[in-house]
């Protein structure tokens, strides 16, 4: 790879992780908590595309969670729960070739483990009713936001701007 190249992938990660970042952040009310409707986990889709952008999705969760509310058990469980359904998204795209079934991870994923971050985060006992009520939370606002929002989008850019979707291919 050109010294060029790497430089060009390095910068669009950066910007995939700061764009992560700041969204979350910058709409932090229905980002962070039990009900959650994290719009920039529609980024997670990017690394059906390319499995480049799995580290720049995971790297922006990171840097929003340091923001969370949750404190340091978002920043390591949350950050731990995105990098884990990333490597399920990049597995099953190789699998299967299905944006939509690789996009269910981070819904899975996410409705596993945010619950028991929302629970020890706020100091709550965890019991089974208080998981899965987190859970459904967390599942559905995953669900609209990456399996029905980002996969819309992806498929409207593979309709429409083919070249875009090379593009990130290529990177």
């Amino acid at each position: 790879m050109k010294q060029n190249t790497k430089v060009k992938t390095m910068a669009v990660m950066a910007m995939v992780a700061a764009i992560y970042a700041a969204v979350t952040v910058s709409l932090a009310p229905i980002s962070f908590g039990a009900i959650q409707f994290r719009l920039a986990e529609s980024l997670n889709l990017l690394a059906f595309f390319n499995p480049i952008f799995a580290p720049a999705v995971v790297l922006g969760v990171l840097i929003a969670n340091f923001f969370s509310p949750l404190g340091m058990i978002d920043i390591v469980l949350g950050t731990t729960s995105t990098a884990i359904a990333m490597v399920l998204l990049i597995v099953t795209k190789r699998l299967t070739g299905s944006l939509f079934l690789s996009g269910l991870w981070a819904t899975i994923v996410n409705a596993a483990i945010i619950p028991l971050v929302i629970l020890i985060g706020v100091g709550s006992e965890v019991t089974l009713a208080a998981y899965a009520t987190y859970a459904a939370q967390v599942g559905i606002g995953q669900f609209v936001v990456v399996s029905i929002f980002g996969y819309a989008i992806c498929r409207l850019l593979i309709a429409r701007h083919p070249n875009f979707i090379l593009m990130l291919e290529g990177l």
